[in-house]
């Protein structure tokens, strides 16, 4: 998928979304496209069928029209939303951009959403976006990861993902691999494996259709045991706890 060979046809609205932590939400055939970026240090995690993709301060999505997919809030924070159509299909996965230069895509959005709805400025709104994506399709670093980061999105819930498997993925040393890993996503790819983990064991949870060792088992963890602490330190209820509160409907 190219980003830079898309072509805008209209800009339907911009808006700041504020997502608290614990936040969840489904979405279920996207109106338009869409690219969001993270204004601050705030973190959300989407799902589509299956596969997880992390929004943060590092890292950009663009939401595919008529997509669905579900989300859940990691870390509070305020997230920049510019919702458009385009002449022709782009995707239908979310795809993820590193970002370079946070304050810059901020200062292009703050400046489009000043603009927007007077007429006379529509070239310069579309040419702010066109500033956005060119800044996301040539993100720097990001190709380097690309391998690793793609094969952990499709492939997060394989117990045996090491961080010599990834490294070899991107041709680097397993050092540099985990500090340049680090750099990028400010986690460490054990934590960033587990929060993809974490969040398609909640999904599961909520859909009620698997015993709890089932889902631990399909998730990729070593052992229900070590699934359900890790539950817990991350959301502050057992599995079971939160199985119980969404059947409840609390």
């Amino acid at each position: 998928m190219d980003l830079q060979k898309a072509v805008i046809s209209e800009i339907v609205d911009l808006v700041t979304v504020y997502s608290p932590k614990k936040r969840v939400a489904t979405v279920k055939n996207r109106f338009s496209y869409a690219i969001t970026f993270c204004a601050d240090n705030g973190q959300i995690t989407y799902t589509q069928n299956g596969a997880c993709y992390v929004e943060n301060k590092t890292h950009a999505l663009l939401l595919p029209e008529e997509a669905s997919y579900s989300l859940y809030g990691d870390i509070t924070g305020n997230f920049p939303v510019i919702n458009f159509y385009t002449l022709h299909p782009i995707t239908d996965t979310i795809t993820v951009f590193e970002i370079s230069n946070q304050g810059y895509l901020l200062s292009c959005y703050n400046e489009m959403k000043r603009l927007f709805g007077i007429n006379a400025n529509q070239a310069k709104i579309f040419s702010l976006l066109y500033e956005i994506i060119h800044e996301l399709s040539y993100s720097k670093g990001s190709d380097i990861l690309d391998p690793a980061i793609d094969f952990i999105n499709e492939n997060y819930c394989n117990s045996d993902i090491s961080n010599t498997l990834l490294a070899k993925k991107c041709k680097i040393s397993e050092v540099y691999f985990r500090k340049l890993f680090k750099e990028k996503t400010g986690t460490t790819p054990k934590q960033y494996i587990l929060s993809l983990r974490l969040s398609r064991a909640k999904q599961l949870l909520g859909e009620g259709k698997q015993k709890i060792w089932a889902i631990s088992s399909d998730c990729g963890f070593e052992s229900s045991a070590h699934f359900c602490r890790s539950f817990k330190e991350q959301f502050g209820i057992t599995p079971s706890e939160y199985r119980k509160k969404q059947y409840n409907g609390i």
